[in-house]
């Protein structure tokens, strides 16, 4: 796996308290159920409504954030 996605994986699995293999393999599952069930109730359910808008969801992709980590995904 890229290394920018391994650290990329790394801070999420800090910042939502999931661990990074289950976060991986929810990943390449394409599965959020299996990490939606670690994280604090609220957390979850904030992910949920925002991967079930696609307004939200282009919103978040679209983000200076997200670009500039695609961005940086995309030289390696």
């Amino acid at each position: 796996m890229n290394a920018n996605i391994e650290k990329m994986i790394e801070l999420v699995s800090k910042k939502l308290g999931i661990p990074q293999e289950k976060l991986k393999a929810s990943l390449e599952k394409g599965n959020i159920d299996d990490m939606l069930s670690d994280m604090r109730g609220e957390d979850a359910e904030k992910l949920k409504s925002v991967m079930n808008s696609a307004s939200s969801k282009e919103k978040l992709l679209n983000s200076p954030e997200a670009l500039q980590i695609m961005k940086k995904m995309g030289e390696k």
